[in-house]
Formats: structure tokens, sequence, C-alpha cells
């Protein structure tokens, strides 16, 4: 991890030196969910990362890179996982999501060869400085739950809480003025 903190320690210092701030962001989004795939045992594109727009009231993708230019999720929508996350900065884990009355637009992207839908997943929130700035979401996609692999734990949430709760100042410190 320490290499990671290092990796976007140097790209959030180049935020002010950058002609395009927003391709350094998502730049920093996937090398984040890169690395959480590796740590949960997931596929990159089963990581997410939103983070609470400017003026407050929508949750904009920062990864996967293919959502962020797709639109974002009003914080008025009650039926989204991650809103909740956010607005009661408490993580859920959920080894049941088809079973989850939840936002699935997004789901339904097409990010692989095939559009897979979300099996599993654990939802934490980013906090800085007290403040929930966005939401990481792991998840694990197949057929079935079966075919998605093991379930989460309740550690894998620690662990989820404690190492975003590590990279939310370097989201914080490199993030878009306009984003």
């Amino acid at each position: 991890m320490i290499e990671l903190f290092e990796i976007l320690s140097a790209m959030a210092s180049k935020k002010k030196e950058v002609a395009d701030q927003l391709e350094l962001y998502l730049d920093i989004g996937e090398r984040v969910a890169k690395t959480m795939a590796g740590v949960f045992n997931t596929q990159q594109d089963e990581v997410a990362l939103l983070i609470l727009s400017r003026d407050g009231r929508h949750l904009r993708f920062v990864a996967p890179r293919k959502l962020a230019a797709l639109g974002s999720i009003p914080l008025s929508k009650r039926d989204s996982i991650a809103v909740g996350v956010l607005q009661k900065k408490s993580p859920e884990l959920m080894n049941n999501v088809p079973m989850v009355r939840h936002v699935s637009f997004f789901e339904s992207i097409k990010l692989r060869d095939k559009v897979v839908p979300i099996q599993k997943m654990v939802s934490v929130p980013i906090l800085h400085d007290q403040k929930a700035i966005g939401v990481a979401q792991i998840s694990r996609k197949g057929e079935s739950a079966a075919a998605a692999g093991p379930d989460f734990t309740e550690a894998d949430v620690r662990k989820a809480q404690e190492i975003f709760g590590d990279i939310a100042p370097f989201l914080s410190r490199a993030r878009p003025d306009d984003y």
C-alpha cells in the first residue's frame, strides 16, 4: 500500500501543472481501482469510486473510467446503495445484491465482452476530515452468486474502510476544481 500512496501523492501534486485535471483524476481512479481489485481479488471493473459533486447534489464516477462520462447519481435517488452509504456515512455488505432494490442502470453498461450482473458488494463511505466525500464499491459479478465467487465478509468491510480512509486525502487533493 505504501507504494500506492506514494504514487497517489506524486500524481495529486501535479494537479496545478496538468492541462486536464479531470484526466489526471480519472488516472488516479484507475490506479486505485487496479490496486483494490488486487487486494480484494476482483476484476478492475468491479471497483467503483464515486465522488460527491461540488454542489453536493450528485455522486460522480471516477472509476470505472467509462462510467465517468455517462452521468451521475442524484442524491435524491433513494434506491441507490451508494447514496444511502454516503448519507449514512456507514458501510454496507451485501452478498445478495440482485435481491435488493437498487439503481441498476450503470450495471447494464458493457464494461467487458458481456454485461454481467453484480451479485455481491461492499460499499464504504470515503471520509475526509470526518466528511463524506464519496463512496467506494467493491463488487463481484457473475451470472449467479456462486459464479461470482466467495462472499464478502466483515473483515473485507473493515479493510476497505481502512484503505479508503488512507486514500481519501489524495482523492480530495487531486479533485478537479469543477468536478
